[in-house]
């Protein structure tokens, strides 16, 4: 996905578990339209707890009326985290018949539900066994790195986080070397890897390498650090001179000189 205006990019989570929750959290930090299914009124009330709007459904999910009322017709994402594979492969594939070009993402603790879940059209799946496993494990192999992984993915309000900012289309950018773009120079921001279209990931991209429409820029930062980039990839190339004045608003904003 690599639409930029969240508010339009509809969201169904399916399970209201512990990850449920987390994934409705990161989604709203985001602001992106979030809806809820899930049968337990209980899980739902937790609704509340977040300040946006959420749409709640109580209901069955594996049910094609309950993902009618969700708004699975429109959507354009869906998250299937029920308790067992045998669920989320249903509803993947009930969800896809209703809309064949929903991004569907999911878990599954098998493997063999995962090759299910890629067939019947599911985007991405995460074993959450694997992830577990790598995580607590890494905990004693590398605790330093862990630290910043923590860091920099569970950030919250305005510290660095993850960044994944999109060339879009039509953008002047699109075509120039990095060295043109001098996004470190105008921004702070250090662009650490570029994801292609394809999905494949370029690391420690160097000067030379030229950014196309839909490749997404991979940075540490702020919401303003951000910003700052999206702002100059809309610029034309020679007027990039002006921008000292736009860096200076956005550093004296984030208090830290733009830098990450």
């Amino acid at each position: 996905m690599t639409a930029t205006n969240h508010r339009q990019t509809k969201c169904v989570v399916c399970g209201l578990g512990e990850t449920g929750i987390c994934v409705v959290r990161e989604l709203l930090e985001h602001e992106f339209s979030v809806s809820v299914i899930d049968h337990d009124p209980e899980a739902l009330k937790r609704m509340k707890e977040f300040k946006q709007d959420v749409a709640v459904i109580e209901g069955n999910c594996l049910l094609d009326s309950t993902l009618q009322d969700a708004g699975v017709p429109d959507a354009d994402v869906l998250y299937s985290i029920l308790p067992d594979d045998r669920s989320n492969v249903f509803l993947s594939l009930s969800a896809k018949r209703i809309n064949p070009q929903l991004n569907i993402y999911s878990i599954a603790s098998d493997p063999s539900a995962e090759k299910k879940l890629e067939l019947v059209g599911a985007r991405k799946t995460v074993n959450p066994n694997n992830a577990e496993g790598f995580r607590i494990s890494n905990e004693m192999l590398r605790p330093n790195v862990m630290i910043f992984l923590d860091q920099i993915v569970y950030a919250r309000d305005n510290t660095a986080r993850y960044l994944s900012i999109s060339v879009p289309e039509g953008s002047p950018s699109a075509g120039l070397s990095l060295s043109r773009l001098e996004i470190q120079k105008n921004t702070g921001v250090v662009i650490i890897a570029v994801c292609r279209i394809d999905r494949s990931m370029v690391y420690s991209p160097s000067g030379d390498f030229r950014t196309n429409v839909g490749d997404s820029l991979i940075a540490f930062g702020t919401k303003e650090d951000e910003d700052a980039v999206r702002k100059l990839l809309s610029v034309e190339p020679d007027r990039k001179h002006r921008w000292n004045g736009v860096r200076n608003v956005f550093r004296t904003k984030s208090g830290r000189g733009g830098r990450i």
